[in-house]
């Protein structure tokens, strides 16, 4: 069936086509532009913004579930979630954990897939263990490891569905996780790590191509022996082939770093995120936990994202990947076709996904109706209207 999107101001990267027509037939867009069509089907979009569906690459749960501890069911109902709210690919994320844990999830996961579930759920990304203690954030440091290349190789063959992973290159074997990882076309991502300039840009060299929620759980410049030492946030402004993702909540980093991020990277480097964890989506005052239950850190929501305890960092975000593009758009000043750019079309360059990111013949009919205000209104996944 051909279905006819009318009256939409249809944002792409180069400008906004307005009034425009967006046509889709099944799950493939089928045209783009300024003409009327012969359709099966007609959905007037009341002069809304239409964008290309948001892909979130780094999300542990929300809603009072985490991927961690999930049950498949869980997983499905996290997915639906997020859909409601635009997200029409979501890689799912653990923490810092023992391996028989991290496996019991991606287990749960592998099920998923088997079952044949039409799913948001892409990929997997594993966040840890492999970190440095000394830049942990709310990850627990007594349950980091050292990564040896029989585990790595071990895990990558036994879940061929992980698509990226986050470690610290400056520890113990850290260059290999981005050289076994790279060999095999899985993302490898500078996280939780204490590394200086110089070991960014050899992480580089040996496989590693992003940076896990920049500024978040990694260091900038430092004194030794009073001397300033550049830390990874100034490799990643450096280096114009690192992608860098953010967290997009105007919390864990102010309007002023937002601003610089897009001053100073190239637009086709940066990736929002919401980095959301179980209390994703709730609001302030909720009492929560922030990874797998039995071993999880106690959480509080509080001024829109979620803290410790005791106030001394952030321990993740409750964000939505909508909340995301009002963020971009009204405190770091950005237009709608820039931020289409780091919300949808860069995550999936990141991911390797070419069938999605844009609105354009051939891709994917993954699409999100936002008013003027940019709230969501609508959203088609696979070319279906989500209820």
């Amino acid at each position: 069936m051909k279905t006819q999107i009318f009256n939409v101001n249809i944002v792409l990267r180069d400008g906004v086509v307005e009034n425009g027509f967006c046509c889709y037939e099944n799950d493939l867009i089928t045209y783009v532009g300024k003409e009327a069509q012969v359709a099966d089907l007609s959905i007037d979009g009341k002069g809304a913004y239409l964008m290309a569906g948001f892909i979130d690459m780094h999300n542990h749960g929300g809603f009072g579930l985490e991927f961690i501890d999930s049950s498949k069911e869980e997983m499905v109902e996290i997915s639906k979630k997020y859909l409601q709210k635009g997200t029409t690919t979501l890689v799912p994320t653990t923490s810092t954990d023992e391996m028989w844990a991290l496996e019991a999830c991606l287990d749960k996961y592998r099920e998923l897939l088997d079952a044949g579930e039409n799913l948001t759920l892409t990929g997997f990304h594993l966040e840890g263990p492999y970190f440095n203690a000394l830049e942990c954030g709310a990850q627990v440091p007594s349950l980091m490891q050292i990564p040896t290349e029989e585990t790595l190789n071990n895990l990558f063959d036994k879940y061929p569905f992980i698509s990226r992973i986050s470690a610290a290159p400056e520890i113990e074997n850290g260059m290999l996780v981005g050289k076994i990882a790279s060999e095999r076309g899985i993302v490898a991502s500078v996280g939780h790590s204490a590394a200086d300039f110089d070991t960014v840009l050899e992480a580089k060299k040996n496989g590693y191509t992003l940076l896990t929620h920049f500024y978040s759980g990694m260091r900038g410049v430092v004194r030794v022996n009073a001397y300033r030492v550049a830390g990874a946030v100034e490799a990643g402004y450096y280096d114009d082939d690192l992608f860098v993702e953010i967290i997009a909540d105007g919390k864990h980093l102010p309007p002023q770093l937002l601003k610089l991020i897009v001053k100073v990277k190239p637009l086709d480097k940066i990736c929002l995120i919401t980095d959301a964890i179980r209390p994703g989506g709730f609001p302030d005052g909720t009492k929560a936990k922030s990874g797998r239950l039995a071993v999880a850190n106690d959480v509080i929501v509080e001024d829109g994202v979620a803290k410790l305890p005791d106030r001394t960092s952030f321990a993740g975000s409750i964000c939505t990947m909508d909340r995301t593009i009002r963020v971009m758009h009204d405190l770091a000043g950005c237009s709608l076709p820039d931020i289409t750019v780091m919300a949808s079309e860069n995550p999936a360059k990141v991911l390797n996904l070419s069938d999605r990111g844009v609105i354009e013949v051939g891709k994917k009919a993954d699409l999100v109706l936002m008013d003027k205000d940019l709230q969501v209104q609508q959203v088609i996944f696979n070319g279906k209207v989500v209820d």
